[in-house]
């Protein structure tokens, strides 16, 4: 008997090789999500010392002012990141649709691919 061949074996390749690439995307946005997150917790660590050094005694006006300043440029700057975290986790969401997608397409190519082997197997050890 012939040896085993899967004819949809080229479709099964493009199908992981899709997988792959949504595998790809999924991790470059939760990367991103996750950068912005962590310029979010050192935009918390710079206004909560901000807020410490305001609070100390024998600050003078001038400086005062100064620090309030910072902290409305901290808070905007807060806004825009928590604005662009909500984008990304919104990319992180359609990234993770997408590679389900993918992967369920590879697994019932992989499936099919089981079925045909266990039916050459089959039909092989009935020869045999």
């Amino acid at each position: 008997m012939k040896r085993f061949a899967f004819r949809l074996e080229k479709v099964l390749k493009l199908r992981s090789h899709a997988e792959n690439d949504a595998k790809a995307e999924l991790g470059r946005a939760l990367s991103d999500l996750s950068r912005i997150e962590s310029r979010l917790d050192d935009l918390a660590a710079a206004q909560k010392t901000a807020w410490e050094q305001r609070f100390s005694g024998g600050m003078s006006a001038r400086k005062l002012y100064s620090y309030e300043n910072y902290l409305q440029r901290l808070e905007a700057e807060k806004q825009q990141l928590l604005k662009e975290a909500a984008a990304a986790a919104g990319e992180v969401e359609k990234a993770r649709e997408l590679w389900a997608e993918a992967r369920a397409g590879l697994k019932v190519m992989e499936n099919l691919k089981e079925k045909k082997y266990a039916d050459y197997r089959k039909e092989s050890n009935a020869e045999e």
